[in-house]
């Protein structure tokens, strides 16, 4: 029991100990940068930190651990300027994207047609991995039981299934 409670204590304690400052600087660099996220959002458009591609994730996930990075770290300017960098090329690849095919096919995963007029494409389910129960579960949250009444169902690009009944 005592080496459990030793190993509690070492997982509970920050390296160094926790002290007055320890609990300011982290209070204070997770306000300047909720700050500093919310002034990028508002400049940059709600895509930045939407998760609409696997390419949007990805930045997403490097921005959160960018954050934490500086919430934790010794110094927020390294990881301010990083996410700066990295929400700059997410808004220059998506503006990019948006006025050429070849970019938004490259960054962009292309929506996949999963079944039409009510019959499974099961070649399309198979390279896109997306279960049965899974296509069947989105069926019945849009209110649909039946394959015969689905006119579409679409994996789109952002990973969500849409439901297009017939």
């Amino acid at each position: 029991m005592e080496l459990l409670w030793s190993v509690l204590t070492d997982l509970l304690t920050p390296q160094g100990g926790w002290s007055v400052r320890l609990v300011l600087r982290i209070v204070l660099s997770s306000l300047l940068l909720l700050g500093y996220v919310i002034v990028l959002a508002r400049t940059f458009g709600s895509r930045t930190f939407a998760s609409f591609t696997s390419f949007d994730f990805l930045v997403n996930v490097a921005a959160g651990s960018l954050v934490a990075s500086a919430i934790l770290g010794n110094s927020i300017v390294e990881s301010a300027l990083s996410l700066l960098v990295l929400v700059l090329a997410q808004w220059g690849i998506s503006a990019w994207g948006a006025r050429s095919e070849a970019v938004q096919e490259t960054f962009d995963n292309s929506p996949v047609v999963l079944v039409e007029n009510g019959q499974v494409r099961e070649g399309a389910l198979r390279r896109s991995r997306v279960a049965r129960a899974t296509l069947h579960q989105t069926m019945r949250d849009a209110g649909v039981t039946e394959l015969p009444d689905v006119k579409f169902a679409v994996l789109e690009s952002g990973g969500t299934i849409s439901i297009v009944k017939a």
